[in-house]
């Protein structure tokens, strides 16, 4: 080979390593880029729910069945690039690995962490765990609410009143045994909302609003029910010449109406216990439940960050979105409590004030009876005192007419004793003077 064939065979090496290299750069920065955009397209969207079907990962990679630029499908990522996605994030606590695979695996992790916590906790810890905790401020006296898990997850104010209900320590303060019934109704809850999202079912979904809907009328229904009871004793007793039958009769009717309103509560109970924890409505709605879930179980930055990649910032923020509403909605429902409550403190008072004036002229009137028969009692008392004096009396006249008798009657005896020998010595004699007179006439008749 010639000199210039030779100039030539380097200059085509030469341009081939070139062209080599710039590929190799180029297929490097889009592979660069295609990372980046899969990482923005992740932290947007988050993982998937569940693991897509019918697609490979090869060995030891994610499946992800997810689409980049909504026009790329991309169908698996290595794992490098979500551990480089979840760096930074914590995975302390509620989570098993550096990232998760699937929002489910998360949510089923997250699970099993929280059932290995609460198993070796007594019923007070779970409860306040689970519920809340209440705690006295030092200085103020003033008790103070810390919420929990529930109370945090809460979707209305009404289940969130149940929450803090099950978490209050005087509830089971006078009965030992319902701090483990709290604690394993607690747990319940939270059971059954894990099992929520494992199912998508909108028929389900809708039951759970209908029941919380027909409960809601019941105790309404009932609440008013109760009042008309109420009010028809309190005109009663405020009458002065209400018949007492009538009376007993209208406090029976109250007394069944507060019980009939106490079983719609119960039954409120259940179905707020129910809410959220039967399907999911659909696919968009389980993302963002288990968006909430796991959000609502610790407040570190870590933990928080790590549910956003988890679920996608898109779901992460309609969640929160959606928690803020229920918090403004709860928050208008306290004041309308609050309000309704005050609305009902001026009824009962109202009604506990009448009750308390016809209480007390009743006393009264009983005060005035009970001196009447203290004072018939202290006559008859002394009464019975003479009467017990004048029996001793007669009683002891008695012993001595009896003992006059008894010597009387001892005289008597002796007397017609001594009568008896008179007439048995004048029997004698008359008999020897019949005699002697028999003997005379014989011997008169002899002569």
């Amino acid at each position: 080979m010639g000199t210039l064939g030779k100039i030539l065979l380097f200059v085509n090496f030469a341009a081939f390593g070139g062209l080599t290299y710039f590929a190799a750069q180029a297929w490097a920065a889009r592979q660069a880029a295609s990372a980046n955009a899969l990482k923005h397209q992740l932290a947007i969207v988050g993982v998937p729910v569940a693991a897509p079907p019918g697609i490979d990962a090869g060995s030891g990679g994610v499946a992800l069945g997810t689409v980049v630029s909504g026009v790329h499908p991309v169908e698996s990522a290595r794992p490098k690039l979500l551990e480089d996605l979840f760096a930074g994030t914590s995975a302390e606590e509620f989570a098993g690995s550096p990232f998760p695979r699937t929002q489910l695996e998360a949510a089923d992790t997250a699970r099993r962490k929280v059932d290995a916590k609460l198993s070796g906790l007594p019923p007070v810890e779970q409860i306040a765990l689970l519920g809340g905790r209440y705690t006295a401020d030092p200085g103020t006296g003033r008790v103070v609410f810390t919420p929990g898990w529930l109370a945090n997850m809460a979707e209305t104010y009404a289940e969130r009143a149940l929450v803090r209900k099950l978490a209050d320590p005087t509830s089971w303060e006078r009965q030992p045994d319902k701090k483990e019934a709290n604690a394993k109704a607690l747990l319940a809850m939270l059971d059954r909302r894990f099992e929520a999202l494992t199912k998508v079912d909108p028929r389900q979904a809708d039951a759970e609003a209908e029941a919380v809907k027909a409960a809601t009328e019941a105790i309404r229904a009932a609440n008013d029910d109760a009042k008309r009871k109420y009010g028809e004793y309190a005109a009663l007793i405020a009458s002065p010449d209400a018949d007492p039958a009538a009376v007993a009769t209208a406090n029976r009717d109250a007394a069944a109406a507060l019980d009939k309103l106490n079983e719609t509560y119960g039954g409120l109970q259940a179905a707020l216990a129910a809410v959220g924890t039967t399907a999911c409505r659909d696919e968009g709605d389980r993302r963002k439940r288990i968006a909430h879930l796991l959000m609502n179980l610790a407040e570190g930055e870590g933990w928080q960050k790590r549910v956003a990649l988890t679920v996608g910032l898109r779901t992460y923020l309609a969640a929160l979105s959606d928690q803020a509403n229920r918090f403004q909605k709860m928050a208008g429902s306290a004041e309308q409590q609050i309000t309704l409550d005050q609305a009902r403190f001026a009824d009962e008072y109202d009604l506990l004030k009448n009750l308390a004036v016809w209480q007390s002229l009743l006393l009264k009137s009983q005060v005035a009876v009970r001196a009447d028969l203290q004072g018939q009692r202290s006559k008859d008392e002394e009464s019975v005192t003479q009467r017990r004096l004048l029996l001793e009396d007669r009683r002891a006249t008695l012993a001595a007419v009896q003992e006059r008798v008894a010597a009387q009657l001892v005289a008597q005896t002796e007397a017609e004793r001594r009568l008896f020998d008179v007439q048995k010595a004048v029997g004698d004699t008359l008999r020897k003077s019949f005699d002697l007179e028999a003997a005379l006439a014989a011997a008169e008749a002899k002569n």
